[in-house]
């Protein structure tokens, strides 16, 4: 049985899902072509599906540890389970592929737009690359004194950033380049688990010491901000739906998922405190997206992303420029200056 419980609070509106079916649910992930979210019910050995209308199904069972963390890559839903990585087919829901990486325990995972996943491996404290294309794989990261859980793609500075569990765990970036590591935040949070990004590059994580989800800003310059969430009860990993400006919240504590909606996404603007107006206006000409500047350098890099956070272009921004989609959509275009960061969101219509 379903029930659904409207939270309204503190500028932002939330929703919870409790069934008798969710059991012990430890990651969500959303599918912007159904409009659906994925929850990998960690005590049932299922991946259930939840349909835009609140329905609950089981989009796949008999996983034997797990399932942890999910990613979605197009039509492929990628699964942590155990030491093996689970691939299936997002729109049949058949197992492709289930490959053992040699680990501990994989935890969370992310992908950046080259074709790479990564995945944490919370006991081996390590974290693996796998290759999409060829299905090879290798440790990517290893040493690390705490243990890595929730690991992101961060595609403002190119970058993977992951959080850890433990007391005082601190928020971490691994340089793509070399693999190397480094602290972003030394926090006072324990059991850090989830973590997920807007569209206007802003961090969110949740941790069970206490019971919250935290606010970062992408150069973590600051302290974090308590969304004063409520409902939580050892919040797990977690995932942001820009179309939706929606954060899911798998609560594997007390069983049940929460859906908070954060006003970020949808109506993103020019954010002219940090860009100093540098973009004059977004618009469609044919089947051509044009985007002018108020201020051209080669400096500045201009990226455009899908609502799931695939790069689709980068370019440096020293000109006014063309670009054409290949289908019509939402697309959240990302100016980064020496002054900072400015995000627009743009409808295209082929």
């Amino acid at each position: 049985m379903k029930k659904i419980f409207p939270l309204l609070f503190c500028g932002l509106s939330a929703f919870q899902v409790n069934a008798q079916t969710l059991n012990s649910p430890e990651s969500v992930e959303y599918n912007t072509t159904t409009q659906t979210w994925f929850i990998s019910n960690n005590g049932s050995g299922e991946i259930l599906e939840r349909s835009a209308t609140g329905t609950l199904s089981v989009f796949a069972s008999g996983i034997g540890s797990g399932p942890h963390g999910m990613e979605i890559v197009s039509d492929s839903l990628y699964v942590c389970d155990g030491s093996n990585l689970r691939l299936y087919l997002v729109s049949t829901g058949a197992l492709l592929s289930n490959t053992n990486l040699g680990a501990t325990f994989l935890n969370g995972i992310t992908h950046d737009p080259f074709g790479n996943l990564f995945i944490t491996d919370f006991s081996g404290k390590k974290i693996y690359r796998f290759t999409m294309a060829t299905g090879q794989f290798n440790v990517f990261v290893s040493g690390l004194t705490k243990s890595p859980n929730g690991i992101i793609y961060d595609n403002v500075n190119q970058r993977l950033v992951f959080i850890n569990w433990g007391s005082n765990a601190p928020v971490m970036a691994v340089n793509l380049a070399d693999s190397t590591t480094s602290t972003l935040y030394a926090t006072t949070l324990g059991n850090c688990d989830g973590i997920a990004m807007n569209c206007q590059g802003e961090f969110f994580v949740s941790s069970w010491t206490p019971n919250r989800i935290s606010k970062f800003p992408n150069d973590f310059s600051s302290a974090p901000v308590n969304m004063n969430a409520t409902g939580l009860s050892s919040p797990a990993d977690i995932f942001f739906a820009q179309d939706t400006d929606s954060l899911g919240v798998p609560n594997s504590g007390n069983n049940t998922v929460t859906f908070y909606h954060y006003a970020s996404c949808l109506n993103v603007g020019i954010d002219h405190s940090l860009a100093a107006s540098a973009f004059t206006r977004i618009y469609q000409s044919g089947d051509q997206l044009q985007i002018e500047l108020s201020v051209y350098d080669a400096s500045n890099v201009l990226q455009i992303y899908d609502l799931n956070g695939r790069l689709l272009h980068r370019c440096s921004a020293s000109q006014a420029l063309s670009w054409k989609p290949e289908k019509s959509g939402v697309y959240v275009i990302s100016l980064q200056t020496a002054n900072g960061i400015s995000v627009e969101k743009t409808v295209f219509t082929k």
